[in-house]
């Protein structure tokens, strides 16, 4: 029989939709060809898939899943969907995951290598591969299985229909028992071969032929006996009154999709199990039938008012979750909490794109790239920041295992601040290296604060150790300080005997705490009233402080010490130069001045003090840049005495 094109498409247009009815006029022409007739029959077969066939299979975005996530995915399809529609989708899956599979084996591979690993002895990942083929193999049985079961079912069918016509054959030729026996019998026929389902598509053109060939034999066969005729007319027109009140009721229905696919079943019944009737009767009700067929037809412009306004609506969804992740995929600089925080909005929000519904098909395919490519550009940022993450933390995982390495070797060093300014220096680094991976995080810091710890604890103990021995000093110093006070020197010489001899032992005897600094002050303090109550020359006294520091250097061999105190006498040095120098230059500005003028005297008094330092400064340089410490034997140490305190007076 002829048909509308009046296919409804949906928005996305992957989706199988019942025909619309057909045209009605030319189905019920008289002069219909039989080859018409057999494309009835091929719809007939198709019949009992209609309903698997508008099964819907949302799509899905597989270049975004995971291995794991693929081998899920072609599980969950062939327990949920008919295995005879999912067959794109199993070719999609096992296209992707194949790509994907390799692209994991060569990084897999790639990183054996340069951990060290000899490429002979490489094993490729062999459990996901084994548990994909695993599920694509029950995919495959299930399919031949259903194939298989198909094949029996047609076959089944088409023995099923053959002996419906060797009884329909069998019913107008042989005597009939009764007009009601004939009539049961012929409607009985007509129902089961209306019911009798889907039949090998080689057989199909032939096996319909037959059928109503002997159909139409049946029906000269009723119109030679009058009264079978009517009965067959009055059961016809009955039909077609069913038909017609259940045509009615579809011009109400809400769903007009749902009026047009049934009203297209009621076509087929009326062919079937409403033909012929009397003629008074034909034209008559076929106009009623037709007419509420087009009123029917009508609501196809509401239908379709109704899915495009829903269709647009869905397109502004879809263009609104594009937009969102727009805004996702443009971030700049997105950090581990960026994506901790937007992994969940973008499941939600691909969710929503696929259970939106339809759109326009003219907006179909540029919406659905945009989306695509969003979500894979968005992908592609989310593994290249963690892949680069993953490498950032390797290289910090590195340098504090250096780090902890550091700890560990120093952890019993005798060389006290050498190794505390070295731990205050590792953990400083520590705190801005940033993270590790996970699983070695907590264990390597417990093992770098235990190793720190442990120096530290030491560290306090020899510090306690130490205030004990400055309290000590304190008391010695105090005595000597008591011993100093109560100096009785017969004249300047014993004076300058005694004082050399007090500087020596209170340099000797080493620091205080610090909260009793000033003892060093007091002892300055002393030492200055036994030069002014014995008058004694300041040369005297400096020569007197050169030596005692020259001794300090020996007694200590502090390499260091003496270095930094050379490089700080050269830095003097230059300064005061510099500083004369340019007080020289200033006297040209004098050069009409008076003698007598202040600004002149106190610029000349200043450049000859600046000399006398200068001329001391080298004097102390030259002697101690030769000093050689190795050469001393001396067991003191350095300590705070009169040298530097005096020479600052």
């Amino acid at each position: 029989m002829g048909t509308e094109s009046d296919n409804l498409h949906n928005a996305e247009g992957n989706e199988k939709k019942v025909e619309s009815t057909q045209n009605l006029e030319s189905t019920y022409n008289k002069n219909s060809s039989k080859e018409d007739s057999i494309d009835e029959l091929n719809s007939e077969n198709n019949k009992e898939d209609q309903s698997v066939e508008e099964t819907t299979i949302p799509e899905k975005d597989y270049e975004s899943f995971s291995l794991e996530k693929l081998i899920d995915e072609l599980k969950y399809l062939h327990n949920h969907y008919p295995v005879q529609l999912i067959g794109e989708n199993i070719n999609s899956i096992r296209d992707i995951f194949l790509k994907k599979f390799d692209e994991h084996e060569t990084e897999r591979k790639q990183k054996f290598l340069d951990e060290g690993g000899d490429e002979l002895s490489y094993q490729p990942d062999q459990f996901l591969k084994n548990k994909f083929n695993s599920a694509y193999h029950d995919y495959k049985t299930k399919l031949n299985s259903y194939y298989k079961e198909q094949e029996q079912n047609e076959q089944n069918n088409l023995n099923k229909r053959l002996q419906i016509i060797e009884e329909l054959k069998e019913l107008y030729t042989t005597p009939m028992e009764s007009i009601s026996s004939f009539f049961k019998k012929f409607r009985d026929i007509k129902e089961r071969w209306h019911n009798a389902g889907k039949i090998p598509k080689s057989r199909a053109g032939d096996v319909f032929r037959t059928y109503f060939h002997h159909l139409d034999n049946t029906h000269e066969f009723i119109k030679l006996n009058k009264e079978l005729e009517e009965l067959d007319y009055a059961h016809n027109l009955e039909q077609r009154r069913a038909i017609i009140s259940r045509a009615e009721e579809l011009t109400t229905e809400p769903s007009v999709q749902k009026a047009l696919n049934e009203l297209q079943y009621l076509h087929k019944l009326w062919k079937e199990q409403a033909e012929p009737v009397a003629e008074e009767f034909r034209e008559s009700t076929w106009q009623e039938f037709k007419a509420i067929t087009q009123k029917i037809h009508e609501r196809k412009s509401e239908l379709f008012e109704k899915i495009k306004e829903e269709q647009q609506a869905n397109l502004e969804k879809k263009q609104a979750i594009i937009s969102q992740l727009e805004t996702i995929a443009s971030a700049e600089n997105p950090d581990h909490s960026f994506w901790q925080n937007n992994v969940k909005k973008i499941e939600n929000l691909r969710e929503a794109f696929f259970t939106t519904g339809r759109i326009p098909k003219e907006t179909s395919s540029d919406t659905w790239s945009k989306f695509k490519n969003l979500l894979h550009e968005i992908n592609n940022k989310k593994n290249t920041f963690y892949k680069d993450l993953k490498k950032i933390q390797q290289e910090n995982l590195k340098k504090k295992n250096d780090l902890l390495e550091i700890a560990k070797a120093n952890k019993d060093s005798e060389d006290w601040e050498v190794a505390l300014n070295l731990y205050k220096k590792i953990q400083n680094e520590w705190k801005n290296i940033g993270h590790v991976p996970r699983k070695y995080s907590d264990k390597l810091w417990d093992e770098f604060r235990e190793n720190c710890n442990y120096f530290f604890n030491r560290y306090k103990l020899r510090n306690n150790k130490v205030n004990e021995e400055w309290i000590e000093n304190l008391k010695r110093k105090q005595s000597l300080l008591e011993e100093i006070s109560s100096i009785s020197a017969t004249d300047k010489e014993d004076a300058l005997a005694k004082i050399n001899d007090y500087s020596i032992q209170w340099n000797s005897i080493g620091k205080v705490p610090r909260e009793n600094m000033n003892i060093n002050k007091e002892f300055n303090s002393a030492i200055k009233n036994l030069i002014k109550k014995f008058d004694i020359d300041k040369n005297i006294i400096d020569e007197i402080q050169l030596n005692i520091k020259v001794e300090n250097y020996k007694q200590s061999k502090d390499d260091k010490k003496l270095d930094e105190d050379l490089r700080k006498m050269r830095k003097q040095i230059q300064d005061l130069g510099h500083e004369i120098v340019q007080l020289e230059n200033n006297l040209s500005y004098f050069s009409n001045a008076n003698q007598d003028n202040p600004l002149l005297q106190n610029t000349l008094n200043n450049i000859e003090s600046k000399k006398t330092k200068l001329d001391e400064l080298k004097q102390t340089y030259s002697k101690l840049v030769n000093l050689n410490l190795s050469e001393s034997d001396s067991n003191y140490e350095d300590g705070e005495g009169i040298s530097e305190e005096t020479e600052e007076e």
